[in-house]
């Protein structure tokens, strides 16, 4: 949780008025990207935006970096801070931005030309809590893949149980910060921040706690953010039973929070549960990924909120859930492996 009050005290001491747009940059070991990552912004400024890069301790040069380039532009602010994983550098740029609005860029990536001046313009005319941008997936070898199909406008437009409703039935859940702007007197007035005990699957719950409180949602189809594939060193490409665990407590939380196996389907809480089931696909493949000592307990997990899955709006979603329901976890998690592999090399 943060509060009003952590927000404009730096800022009032260093004589700085507030911003239209607050982006804020965590930085962890990427000196190798970040120059990339910070001059996509800087080339696009304006005296309306504001970047704030918090360097969670970093051992590389990702630092220093940092102190050039804020040497190199007034607007760019810079907190160093011992390590505390995204989740707490988050928090740290959210204590520290002035902006109407709040997106933030995860260090590693970098954003689209002419993206900036397009979001400005959107302000000016928006009340949304929520916007979504159009997100693309960076392949090593330079090839380029939308993330999803881009959300377009009218389909949010239509009242808050219609947008979430529609949001459950896309391919995937929108369930990372980046690639959208945040109201950020509506992050404020309810309490909505990253969770400090959590340094794996940060985004899943953050996304959700928003999309429950948000009243107004809207899009803006621009090509905004570009989101580096096949990095050796990024924690996304890799399964482990952390991995696997971060995402169950997401899981966990979200039956907690909603009670759904209690809650009529067509509810405003089962739309957002379609949020969990997504997920716990994603854990059913990872299954098969892990070792075998660490099977055992994952599949217990697994069984036990296997019904998760009943929430599932989109065809696959309930194509694994019969699958789960007629050949198993454990034949399903092979399917799904065998899929991933495929779909891999296809690329």
């Amino acid at each position: 949780m943060y509060e009003e009050s952590l927000y404009g005290c730096v800022r009032k001491e260093c004589g700085m008025k507030k911003k239209a747009l607050s982006i804020i940059i965590p930085v962890y070991n990427v000196e190798a990207y970040l120059e990339q990552c910070v001059k996509s912004i800087l080339d696009q400024w304006t005296p309306e935006v504001e970047v704030i890069l918090v360097d969670d301790g970093s051992t590389d040069n990702s630092g220093k970096l940092c102190d050039k380039f804020a040497a190199q532009s007034k607007e760019l602010i810079v907190v160093h801070q011992e390590n505390g994983g995204l989740s707490a550098a988050r928090n740290t740029g959210l204590r520290f931005a002035t902006g109407r609005y709040i997106t933030f860029v995860d260090s590693d990536d970098f954003i689209g030309d002419n993206s900036v001046q397009k979001i400005l313009s959107w302000i000016e005319g928006s009340s949304a809590d929520i916007c979504f941008m159009n997100a693309w997936k960076l392949f090593p070898n330079g090839r380029k893949e939308l993330l999803d199909v881009p959300i377009p406008h009218e389909m949010l437009c239509k009242g808050k149980l219609n947008a979430v409703k529609y949001l459950s039935e896309m391919n995937k859940y929108p369930g990372s910060a980046w690639g959208k702007l945040f109201r950020r007197t509506f992050l404020i007035q309810n309490n909505l921040d990253f969770p400090r005990d959590r340094r794996i699957s940060e985004d899943l719950g953050f996304m959700r706690d928003c999309i429950l409180k948000a009243e107004r949602f809207d899009s803006l189809p621009i090509d905004f953010y570009y989101y580096r594939q096949g990095r050796s060193n990024s924690i996304t490409n890799k399964v482990t039973k952390k991995s696997f665990d971060g995402v169950g407590k997401f899981v966990i939380e979200s039956v907690e929070k909603l009670t759904l196996h209690k809650k009529a389907i067509g509810t405003l809480e089962s739309y957002v549960m379609s949020f969990a089931a997504y997920e716990y696909s994603i854990m059913i493949w990872q299954y098969s990924c892990l070792t075998s000592e660490k099977k055992k307990a994952s599949y217990l997990f697994l069984k036990e909120y296997q019904w998760v899955l009943e929430y599932g709006r989109t065809r696959k979603i309930r194509l694994i859930n019969q699958i789960t329901r007629f050949l198993g976890i454990g034949i399903c998690s092979k399917i799904l492996n065998f899929y991933m592999q495929n779909r891999k090399r296809s690329k």
